[in-house]
């Protein structure tokens, strides 16, 4: 019987990143299914966090998408692109969502993954916009898009 400690740990992390993804898509299935609006789901989830960033307040933008990235977005299985930033705008591009590495390691595709929940790719994508609120409850607006089959995730200073 395998033990924690003799699984190598990226193989911990694409197991975790493809079981996340499965909750995120099948929740999102449930959410249709039962005539929930997904953005409702994602709005509650991001308003319990909105003061999750508060240590960050005041901090260059580019230091907000940092943590955000490695401690919230990254862990979706997502790979950054390439990232700028200045002291009031911050802009990372990633891979898109849900992981297409990460996925086909386990057999399957974005598509596939989707397909089986009866989500689209945009719905998934939403997920993003959790991180809104406590963007806001510092100061910074958040938004992203997709473009080109990636991620484009953006943090600008609200001007007052």
């Amino acid at each position: 019987m395998a033990r924690k400690k003799d699984v190598p740990t990226e193989m911990l992390l694409d197991g975790a990143q493809m079981t996340l993804a499965a909750f995120i898509a099948g929740t999102m299935g449930f959410l249709k299914q039962q005539d929930i609006p997904i953005k409702d789901w994602v709005s509650y989830i991001g308003e319990q966090f909105e003061g999750s960033l508060g240590a960050l307040e005041g901090d260059e933008t580019g230091k907000v998408m940092d943590h955000l990235l490695a401690l919230e977005v990254l862990p979706l299985g997502v790979a950054v692109v390439s990232s700028k930033s200045t002291r009031d705008k911050a802009e990372a591009t990633l891979t898109s969502l849900p992981s297409r590495t990460v996925l086909e390691k386990f057999g399957t595709t974005p598509r596939e993954l989707l397909k089986g929940f009866g989500v689209t790719r945009k719905e998934f994508e939403s997920i993003l916009s959790m991180y809104e609120p406590a963007a806001k409850a510092i100061g910074l607006k958040l938004k992203y898009q997709s473009k080109d089959d990636q991620e484009i995730l953006t943090l600008e200073r609200i001007r007052r």
